[in-house]
């Protein structure tokens, strides 16, 4: 029997009998274990098998609920999860108790949907073995691709970034495909709990095996391409620093002496964090001076982060003067001027500006007024004088695949991360958000330098490999690495996801077999109608018919 039925049998007919999962205090801590294991099996516990086996626990819980049920479970696990994962935004000055309910309940969601959907193709008789997994899959998408409430954060993926073999298939399906790997491993699992379904769970396995043998075989494949150094300086500017012209002129010393210092291992460039430079810098001649002075100085150039303010006229209704304000990156050369900068395309909601407030009534306790920044329009290339293409991304850019991808089609042999997560203090935040930049690097194959004001900056190889990181958090700092270049791109640089379009036309062909079949199967009369309808008499039921022995005595 397939996992296909594995729901609609009775509990005598099961190996293992899930009555007791149908007592709600039982599916509550189910749907419990499995939100503390997806907040274990990323940063800061970083426990990353778990990450194979906590589906598990909620897919026992909903297993023969009904949807609405089965939603509320769903529900309670995505809730609970995101208090753990998310729970170092209460660094943040501002936010509180009511703005971490809202995003949980937004998180919550996305579970919700997926063991909503569960529940109904189990009505239908859908395959369950493909159909969670990918279901799992497109809800994760659809998170991913939310418009301004896109979040892909805290993913299946994303806890294998230890796992670098299951991590290669990034390549050629993006970091949806290892979620989609992680994903089938859990149903698996559930189905060989209820069904002891072994046919499902050794085809599964295989396929698992398989792929880590190949990613492994991957990893240890001479990298192609020449050798190039890099360096990232993490300069641990506090907030309380950019407030006074004596710390900002600090934080200059600071990352002016950070530079000289990682200059020693002649870098081919050299990579300052988010917002480093304390001011406008197009505004401020003798800060540009200061700044070119040290590659004239060193030979190596700089990509620094800074603000950038772009003064423009509006005509209409009367003719006004309006700043628009950019989160930047900079390319500072030894010699010729300063040219245009990239600036950052990707706002973090809430934060840096807030979502279509002229047509959207935020209420003031929940999205406070911010400096709104403008995006920029569109990817911009660092070349350097050895023909080091560079593409730049800030911050949170780093989540999403698409702009990395684009970079690396363009012909980016490296990718800088500029970032500050200084405002979460020492809380798992910039861990889990460097896990992103590994799996980019391994999409595309291309190298990545993270530079972190307040850490962990690191220098990851195109295989997802951490080559150098500095050792602490809050602490000032600078390293350097060898890295490979090679040919920027893979299938995944190519195609992108691409091969989602055929798993959600699958899986919209397997809904719509599923649901002819369920109304094939309504339609057709039982045989005990039938045999009434023909006038026969009906079989009598096993407990009817005289025992053998009542016959003999």
């Amino acid at each position: 029997m397939s996992c296909e039925s594995w729901m609609d049998q009775s509990a005598s007919q099961r190996p293992f009998s899930p009555r007791i999962l149908t007592h709600p205090a039982v599916r509550i801590l189910l749907v419990l274990i499995s939100a503390a294991l997806l907040v274990c099996a990323l940063p800061k516990a970083d426990i990353g098998w778990l990450g194979w086996i906590a589906l598990v626990p909620l897919l026992l819980a909903c297993h023969d609920a009904a949807p609405l049920p089965a939603a509320g479970l769903g529900l309670v696990t995505g809730v609970t999860a995101s208090f753990g994962i998310y729970g170092w935004l209460f660094e943040v000055p501002g936010f509180d108790l009511r703005h971490a309910v809202v995003l949980a309940l937004y998180v919550g969601a996305y579970p919700a949907i997926w063991c909503a959907a569960l529940a109904w193709t189990r009505r239908r008789a859908i395959s369950f073995l493909p159909a969670a997994p990918v279901l799992w899959v497109a809800v994760d998408y659809l998170r991913a691709h939310a418009g301004f409430l896109a979040l892909p954060w805290g993913t299946l993926a994303q806890t294998q970034h230890r796992n670098l073999a299951i991590l290669q298939i990034a390549s050629i399906g993006g970091e949806a495909a290892v979620t989609l790997l992680v994903a089938f491993g859990n149903v698996a699992l559930a189905c060989w709990i209820l069904r002891r379904e072994r046919q499902a769970v050794l085809l599964t396995s295989m396929v698992l095996v398989g792929v880590h043998l190949w990613g492994a075989a991957r990893l240890y494949a001479e990298p192609a391409g020449r050798t190039v150094t890099v360096a990232a300086i993490q300069a641990n500017i506090q907030l309380h620093e950019r407030t006074t012209e004596q710390g900002r002129q600090n934080s200059l010393d600071r990352l002016e002496r950070l530079t000289r210092a990682a200059a020693a291992a002649q870098p081919a460039v050299i990579v300052w964090p988010e917002s480093a430079i304390p001011g406008e810098l197009h505004a401020d001649r003798d800060l540009v001076a200061r700044l070119q002075r040290i590659p004239q100085e060193t030979g190596v150039p700089l990509v620094v982060g800074s603000a950038q303010v772009e003064k423009f006229t509006r005509p209409e209704p009367r003719m006004t003067v309006e700043r628009r304000l950019f989160n930047a990156a900079y390319l500072v050369r030894p010699e010729g001027p300063l040219l245009p900068p990239y600036r950052k395309r990707v706002l973090v909601p809430f934060a840096e500006y807030r979502p279509h407030q002229d047509v959207l009534p935020w209420p003031e306790w929940l999205v406070p007024r911010v400096t709104d920044m403008s995006p920029g329009d569109g990817a911009q290339l660092f070349q350097l004088r050895d023909d080091l293409a560079i593409g730049p991304l800030i911050c949170w850019e780093n989540l999403f695949a698409p702009l990395s991808r684009e970079a690396a089609g363009n012909g980016a042999q490296l990718l800088v991360q500029l970032t500050n997560d200084v405002w979460f203090g020492q809380s798992a935040a910039p861990h889990q958000h460097n896990l992103m930049s590994i799996i980019r690097a391994v999409e595309n194959r291309v190298p990545v330098v993270i530079a972190s004001n307040a850490g962990p900056s690191q220098i990851i190889d195109g295989y997802g490999r951490i080559i150098a990181s500095t050792e602490h958090t809050f602490m000032e700092g600078a390293i350097a690495a060898d890295i490979h270049i090679g040919e920027a791109g893979t299938v995944y640089t190519k195609t992108g996801d691409l091969w989602m379009c055929g798993i959600l036309l699958l899986a919209a062909a397997g809904l719509w077999r599923g649901k002819t079949k369920a109304a094939r199967v309504r339609a057709e009369p039982s045989p005990v109608s039938l045999a009434v309808r023909q006038g026969i008499e009906p079989v009598a039921r096993r407990s009817d018919i005289p025992t053998t022995k009542g016959l003999t005595s």
